[in-house]
């Protein structure tokens, strides 16, 4: 992959290159759009590879739930593993308020379509001049005086 830098500063490159592809997606500004500085990955609306399971682990964290006497589980499942195995990206699950344990597969087919809809929601971002930001301190606690 092609790679010449991206919009984010050298310590967010660092970052990048230091953090879990999950801790990158979740907690940095601009990410997306930092990884489709590649021009392959924005022509082929894509993420680079190690991505693609953070990606789908996000998704995971978002939407699937156990039942409880026939009503989803409120609860974010803790997952506990992740293994791509057999065309499908297998995730263990499970719900300590109620000892629960599951899986989840998650096709290469199913995590494709959710690689290009998550691109494409950034790119519509960049588009628009909106970026969803990350918290942020204030960058200095002193006041101009006159």
């Amino acid at each position: 992959m092609a790679w010449s830098g991206g919009p984010l500063c050298g310590s967010c490159n660092t970052y990048e290159g230091k953090s879990t592809a999950h801790s990158f997606l979740q907690n940095k500004e601009g990410a997306a759009l930092h990884l489709l500085e590649c021009r392959v990955c924005r022509e082929r609306r894509t993420l680079p590879a190690r991505y693609h399971a953070a990606l789908v682990r996000m998704h995971v964290e978002a939407t699937e739930r156990h039942i409880v006497r026939t009503r989803r589980c409120r609860q974010v499942p803790w997952i506990e593993d992740v293994e791509l195995a057999h065309g499908a990206y297998r995730f263990e699950l499970s719900c300590w308020w109620h000892k629960a344990t599951w899986t989840k597969d998650v096709t290469v087919a199913e995590t494709a379509t959710l690689v290009r809809e998550f691109v494409d929601q950034a790119l519509a971002a960049e588009q628009a001049g909106t970026v969803v930001p990350a918290s942020r301190r204030p960058a200095s606690d002193t006041t101009l005086q006159a």
